[in-house]
């Protein structure tokens, strides 16, 4: 899953209160993953020259690989390394700067039709997460290649919580603990750098605020879209759904649920 691969999603707020201090978005918020929902979206796998083969999620995750151990580079300032270890079983270990970023097994039912993921890794404050996710054959009928869409998502790499502030009129600020992100900048659409130890060094956010209440943000890598999401705060201000897509993929949105602490 592209949440493995980023281990950093975007989360936007809204600075229309009448002041700063007064904002419904101030506060701690947790992801609720019980009331979450983040299947649905795809991944293609498809064949290259030779033994290669090429991976995408139809944004910004996209590169060329071998089954044979090596090292390669993936998409951003990533590597990757794919094995076989067993028939229809597939390793695969996401490098940054030479340090393991995540940990993948991906295995094959007998009939070819499921795809089952494990993911383990490290977040930047040192907590470890565990992700199990499973994949639909959509498309193909030989091993890896083909298109797959989630079915079940479980658990994550991303950022568990958000600590909000809106600092001005017409500005937001977030942290992210376990990322060790912070990121602050105005509200019209402008693209603000972004930084922390896991997030490309190319990437950028927008915020675009639509309502008091409702946020858009877009997220590029490199100047190219990787995803947009919009975040709605619910009538009594106790939680809030950010609702994301990948660029060019707006039938297949995910719903994160954040509850205020």
């Amino acid at each position: 899953m592209k949440i493995a691969l980023l281990t950093c999603s975007l989360l936007a707020l809204s600075a229309g209160a009448a002041s700063a201090s007064d904002s419904p978005w101030n506060g701690t918020w947790k992801l609720d993953e019980a009331k979450s929902q983040f299947t649905g979206q795809t991944m293609t796998f498809s064949q290259g020259a030779g033994d290669m083969l090429h991976f995408s999620d139809g944004s910004t995750a996209e590169f060329d690989f071998a089954v044979d151990g090596k090292e390669r580079k993936a998409w951003s300032n990533r590597t990757v390394v794919w094995t076989a270890p067993a028939k229809d079983t597939w390793d695969t270990v996401y490098k940054l700067d030479g340090k393991v970023l995540s940990k993948g097994q991906r295995t094959l039912s007998a009939d070819g039709k499921t795809l089952t993921e494990t993911w383990t890794g490290t977040r930047p404050d040192g907590s470890t997460f565990h992700e199990e996710d499973v994949f639909t054959r959509v498309s193909g009928s030989d091993g890896l290649v083909g298109t797959w869409r989630a079915s079940k998502v479980k658990g994550g790499g991303g950022p568990q919580e958000f600590v909000i502030s809106v600092p001005a009129a017409g500005m937001v600020h977030y942290n992210v603990p376990d990322m060790k992100v912070n990121v602050e900048g105005r509200t019209d659409g402008s693209d603000i750098p972004l930084t922390g130890p896991t997030v490309p060094p190319d990437a950028t956010i927008s915020f675009k605020a639509l309502t008091p209440t409702k946020m858009r943000y877009v997220m590029k890598i490199g100047g190219k879209t990787d995803n947009t999401g919009e975040q709605t705060l619910a009538a009594d201000g106790r939680s809030f759904t950010d609702v994301n897509w990948n660029a060019g993929k707006e039938d297949e949105k995910t719903t994160g649920v954040y509850v205020k602490q």
